[in-house]
C-alpha cells in the first residue's frame, strides 16, 4: 500500500484490474496515478518513475489520504 499524490483536474478510473488516473477534460487518455505522466491503458508498469500500476485507490477518511493497493 502506498499513498497517492491527487492532482487537481483528474481523477481515479478503473480500467480491467488496474487503476489508472485521468484527466477530468479527456477520460480517453491514461496517466500514472503516481507521476501522472501519459502512459497506456493496457501498461502494468509506468515507464516514467517505474512504479506498477495499483489494482486499487481508495480514499482512506481517517487521515483523508489516497491509497493504492495492490501495485507491489
Amino acid at each position: 500500500m502506498e499513498i497517492v499524490d491527487t492532482r487537481e483536474g483528474f481523477f481515479f478510473k478503473l480500467s480491467g484490474n488496474k487503476t489508472f488516473a485521468v484527466s477530468a477534460d479527456d477520460a480517453t487518455a491514461a496517466f500514472c496515478p503516481f507521476c501522472y505522466n501519459r502512459i497506456s491503458f493496457s501498461d502494468d508498469r509506468c515507464g516514467f518513475c517505474g512504479k506498477n500500476i495499483p489494482e486499487i485507490i481508495y480514499f482512506h477518511g481517517d487521515d483523508q489520504t489516497w491509497i493504492a493497493s495492490g501495485n507491489e
